[in-house]
């Protein structure tokens, strides 16, 4: 099983008081890269992005190899260096980001790739990006990368999708709606949360939600529905899950990046749509219970972990 995730990580600080901190890497596709291969452990889970070649860069690829991330598509710039953001919770576990990433290497994934040959991806049982790998190249690159995910469909066993939708990195929330609108359409799984498609569409009823997805042609559907739990279409098939009870809610970071790794696991295993949302619910829950979008494996590995793949 080869999966291949595109998109962008950064140098995370992590406030631990006033004048202290905690560095980590972490970013919306690598989350789930990370996430996906702890549910999966036999796949090999590359990401494709684009570093620099300084200190910083070489540590982050270093906690790649650490987390059994292959980085043969991460493509080195000369010069360049890594975005970096700063992140705070409140009471409820709610995050705020100070971002740093106007010369971040990752926004040349796409011109490395293309520079490099896209059959570099071509074979892969799935390809998954999210609306922040597309937000963060050049505006006129954006129809090139649409243009990549069409080719995909003919070459890749699945495309996968998740809107993730930060309007701060689009010109416009028009743009926004139509760049990913387009990226829906290509897809084969689409992963938006009920938030996403609100600020997207401006439709708030999940079902109605699920239905203006699915007319956009894409089969397989799994809203995030936030301590809602998630709604799951394939084909005719609707099924609303509830979300687990949690206790204590530390940080909600990265919980809908772990949704979708152990989702995408779980489908290459062959299960079931309903049951792969299931263990991407549960996944998240636990997620959510400590400090940082990627927690230690002892807390996110699935108790099992070690089925084999079908």
């Amino acid at each position: 099983m080869r999966v291949v995730c595109i998109g962008e990580c950064m140098v995370e600080l992590r406030s631990l008081g006033a004048e202290h901190f905690a560095r980590s890497y972490a970013g919306d596709a690598y989350n789930t890269a990370v996430y996906l291969k702890r549910s999966l452990p036999d796949a090999d889970v590359q990401f494709l992005t684009a570093t620099g070649d300084d200190a910083m860069s070489r540590a982050m690829r270093e906690s790649w190899r650490v987390q059994g991330i292959d980085d043969t598509l991460a493509f080195t710039i000369g010069g360049a260096s890594p975005g970096l953001y700063l992140i705070e919770t409140d009471a409820f576990g709610e995050r705020c980001f100070q971002y740093w990433r106007s010369h971040s290497a990752a926004r040349h994934w796409l011109a490395m790739l293309l520079k490099h040959g896209e059959k570099a991806v071509w074979g892969a049982d799935i390809v998954y990006l999210s609306g922040i790998s597309l937000a963060i190249l050049k505006p006129e690159e954006r129809t090139r990368a649409i243009e990549l995910m069409r080719g995909l469909r003919s070459r890749v066993e699945h495309v996968a999708f998740d809107p993730n939708v930060r309007l701060a990195l689009w010109d416009t929330p028009q743009t926004a709606a139509k760049v990913t609108s387009s990226a829906l359409s290509l897809c084969d799984i689409a992963l938006p949360s009920t938030d996403d498609l609100r600020e997207l569409f401006g439709i708030n009823e999940p079902a109605e939600q699920l239905t203006h997805v699915q007319q956009m042609g894409v089969d397989e559907v799994a809203i995030t529905l936030g301590a809602g739990g998630c709604i799951v279409g394939n084909g005719a098939l609707r099924l609303q899950l509830p979300g687990p009870k949690i206790a204590n809610v530390i940080d909600t970071s990265g919980a809908g990046d772990a949704f979708n790794g152990a989702y995408l696991a779980r489908r290459l295993l062959g299960d079931s749509p309903a049951d792969a949302a299931q263990a991407g619910l549960n996944l998240a829950a636990r997620v959510v219970t400590h400090a940082g979008a990627i927690v230690p494996a002892s807390i996110s590995h699935p108790s099992d972990a070690s089925r084999n793949l079908t």
